[in-house]
């Protein structure tokens, strides 16, 4: 989903020249698609934005929640990606707060909040696999996945949702980080005529359907920039689902580091 939740990666954005270049070669083919990707991660990064949201959670047997959340998020020193979300409700989850910070270079930063313990927790790496508070989003969706930390091989492109599509395959550059991340594998379809990505599908190492993650309800921020308002997760495995939609989405408001710096978690 990678926020991705929502910017849901890494390095230098392409011109869209550039990714039509390619030469039928296998490594051309992988330099395309890793171009592809990057495309489509800047469209959905912005330098400062607050929103407001929600999150419905549907389990296997049916039963639902939902919880109200607002956050910020801002692009801070070398291209690192801060983003706070607090949740307002239900009354059990007031107050509750998580943290990600997405590096360009080094290790992410993961941090949560819980007001009934009145503890910041800093989370280690390997804490990208677990669900973002009880969801079927991990805090790696919501930290966003790296394009520098896959491989990514070009599949052909199909049509999805009425749109025309590139079609990904993505194999993690290491094995830490099929660790880390809790994924063997993951396809991506990057729509053609704005690099927006519409469905992501995550594997085991194993290559089991894990889970599906959709994005729709895109709306235009300017400069080429888009967000897509509605975000679904289903978990194959557990039957269950999660939809984290936004109710507001800004990016000419002020962020200041502070908003989205540890100490703010527990205001």
């Amino acid at each position: 989903m990678s926020e991705q939740l929502f910017t849901i990666s890494r390095r230098s954005f392409c011109g869209a020249t550039a990714l039509i270049a390619w030469a039928p070669s296998v490594l051309a083919a992988e330099s395309s698609a890793a171009q592809l990707m990057q495309a489509s991660f800047q469209t959905t990064r912005f330098a400062n934005a607050r929103f407001a949201a929600n999150l419905s959670l549907r389990s296997a047997s049916g039963s639902t929640q939902r919880r109200n959340l607002s956050g910020a998020a801002k692009l801070i020193g070398k291209g690192a990606q801060a983003r706070l979300i607090r949740f307002g409700s239900p009354a059990d989850m007031a107050g509750v707060a998580t943290l990600t910070i997405e590096r360009g270079a080094g290790a992410d930063d993961l941090w949560i909040y819980l007001p009934a313990m009145h503890r910041v927790r800093r989370l280690v790496t390997a804490n990208r696999a677990d669900p973002w508070v009880g969801s079927d989003f991990s805090f790696g969706d919501i930290l966003g996945h790296k394009v520098g930390d896959w491989h990514h091989k070009l599949d052909g492109s199909e049509a999805i949702g009425g749109s025309d599509a590139w079609r990904i395959d993505s194999t993690p550059a290491s094995a830490g980080i099929a660790r880390e991340t809790g994924y063997g594998r993951r396809r991506s379809w990057i729509r053609k005529r704005d690099f927006a990505l519409l469905r992501c599908d995550f594997y085991s190492s194993a290559n089991e359907l894990l889970k599906t993650g959709s994005f729709s309800e895109f709306r235009p921020m300017g400069g080429g920039r888009i967000q897509p308002m509605a975000m679904a997760m289903r978990n194959v495995r557990r039957g269950s689902s999660s939809v984290f939609r936004f109710t507001q989405f800004a990016v000419d408001q002020v962020v200041s580091a502070g908003d989205v710096a540890p100490e703010a978690l527990n205001r």
